[in-house]
């Protein structure tokens, strides 16, 4: 699922290191969507190559809706019960 226009005309890594040298940025913050995509590990490189954090827009609360966006309640319980997610 594209998450706009410019996403689909410039790489994730583009954007990021376009925000990331403008000299405003104290913080890289990410749609849900490409927050997944990248993973912990590469964005914990990406942090460590830009000296500041990353964040997911909306917060956890955002992360967790978009990613069980199509998921039925029973799902989303079992995940819970399960301690998979919070």
């Amino acid at each position: 699922m594209a998450i706009g226009m410019i996403s689909m005309l410039t790489p994730l890594m583009d954007r990021i290191d376009r925000w990331a040298t403008s000299g405003k940025a104290k913080s890289i913050a990410l749609h849900p969507e490409d927050w997944d995509r990248l993973g912990e590990k590469k964005r914990a490189q990406i942090e460590a190559k830009y000296g500041m954090p990353m964040v997911c827009l909306g917060g956890q609360k955002a992360y967790f809706d978009w990613k069980h966006r199509t998921k039925s309640e029973e799902q989303i319980e079992e995940l819970l019960q399960k301690g998979e997610i919070e």
